[in-house]
């Protein structure tokens, strides 16, 4: 019996990393095959004509940036506390109130 041995050119087919960043350009036609992706990091245009594994310039969209994670922090004032007697609050409290009350 013989024995044959298959080899593919192909490598697996997967979905790109520009799909899930914050810096690609997506255009999509009515075909499969009618694709453009464009890079956008640092306002450097730059056309992708193959599917991404890694990339140095890779952000998420999934993951918030540190500007939407500052829009939607609560402000806490802890001149409130001052008058409280919470642990681990009391000197960082009196030192930024000692602060303000001798401007």
């Amino acid at each position: 019996m013989a024995i044959r041995v298959v080899r593919s050119v192909d490598g697996v087919v997967q979905e790109s990393l520009c799909r899930s960043c914050r810096y690609a350009s997506i255009q999509t036609g009515y075909s499969v095959k009618e694709e453009e992706i464009r890079c956008c990091y640092l306002r450097e245009v730059r056309l992708v004509t193959f599917p991404v594994k890694t990339c140095t310039d890779y952000l998420s969209k999934e993951t918030p940036t540190v500007y939407e994670l500052e829009k939607i922090a609560f402000i806490i004032d802890l001149n409130k506390f001052v008058e409280s007697k919470i642990e681990g609050f009391s000197s960082a409290v009196l030192t930024g109130k000692a602060e303000s009350d001798d401007e």
